[in-house]
């Protein structure tokens, strides 16, 4: 079994070139494309939007990075009537202005925030919050927290997707990389993101001890799992990591 191993990754650096950051985006944002993640995780979102009636569905995107995956949403949902209603986050200044460029080409509106999701609290009054390929730059005691924090945003959906950690998707992803990409910090950090991913039943049992509600996780090809917390939340105190 290939064990976790969460390294420093180039992308995390805050002295990473403008450029390079840029670039990078990039890369990922043509691996997502290349997955099919935003068509799978959209599932989900449509499934919820459609419960809520006539007003807008609210969404909380945490550490968005360039927004790719989330404004693919308001797109598909402005061809279904759909009414959604997007808010991302990033760390990164440089995150931040790609959102806008690319909501603006996309021809969608949407909100930005700069914000550290570790250190900050999630504003609330979301319908969902979601997160996608950020949990494997964490370790345990992060998940734990920003898991609470993303519920305290929310009363009803949770919607998680990463990385699933095997030496099969190590090889599949790091190809796809050097395939997708002449971004050395996509080639370079795409291997460290597998061997820093959690597999489904890691993160299923931190999850579930988090937030004291079921998860239920179903792989997503290629290299992926998705998550999530559709049940509304039961008060009830919750135990601190350990």
């Amino acid at each position: 079994m290939l064990l976790r191993d969460r390294q420093p990754e180039l992308m995390d650096d805050p002295d990473l070139p403008r450029d390079q950051h840029e670039h990078a985006l990039a890369g990922l944002a043509r691996l997502n494309r290349f997955s099919g993640v935003s068509r799978a995780t959209f599932a989900h979102v449509r499934r919820h939007a459609k419960k809520i009636g006539h007003r807008p569905f609210r969404i909380l995107d945490v550490a968005s990075g360039s927004g790719d995956v989330p404004l693919s949403w308001l797109a598909s949902a402005k061809r279904e009537g759909l009414n959604l209603e997007l808010t991302m986050s990033d760390i990164s200044p440089v995150a931040v202005e790609q959102q806008q460029c690319l909501a603006n080409s996309l021809g969608v509106k949407t909100h930005s925030l700069q914000l550290d999701c570790l250190k900050s609290d999630l504003p609330d009054g979301f319908d969902m919050v979601t997160c996608s390929l950020f949990m494997h730059h964490l370790d345990d005691h992060q998940v734990f927290r920003l898991l609470q924090s993303m519920q305290s945003a929310t009363d009803n959906a949770i919607l998680i997707c990463d990385l699933h950690r095997s030496r099969f998707n190590l090889a599949m992803v790091s190809l796809a990389a050097h395939l997708l990409t002449r971004s050395h910090v996509v080639h370079t950090d795409s291997a460290l993101s597998v061997r820093a991913a959690y597999t489904g039943n890691e993160f299923k049992q931190i999850s579930e001890k988090a937030l004291a509600r079921p998860v239920k996780i179903r792989p997503s090809f290629p290299c992926r799992f998705i998550a999530t917390f559709d049940e509304k939340v039961i008060p009830e105190p919750i135990a601190a990591f350990a």
